[in-house]
């Protein structure tokens, strides 16, 4: 009987090997930085729908 017969040792294997998995991806998209480069705005535009519209389309 192996060590990896057991299932307490092959679930820990799964999950250091996820574990490894992740961290490099995240290790990678960090040296890779961010895909968009478009400048974005400090805020999107915001448009008033507001009790003042509404009063205005009923007259």
């Amino acid at each position: 009987m192996n060590a990896l017969s057991r299932p307490g040792v092959r679930i820990a294997a799964f999950v250091v090997g996820l574990a490894a998995a992740f961290g490099l991806a995240f290790g990678v998209g960090r040296a890779v930085g961010p895909w968009d480069t478009d400048p974005t705005p400090d805020h999107a535009p915001t448009m008033n729908h507001g009790a003042a519209h509404h009063e205005e389309m009923s007259s």
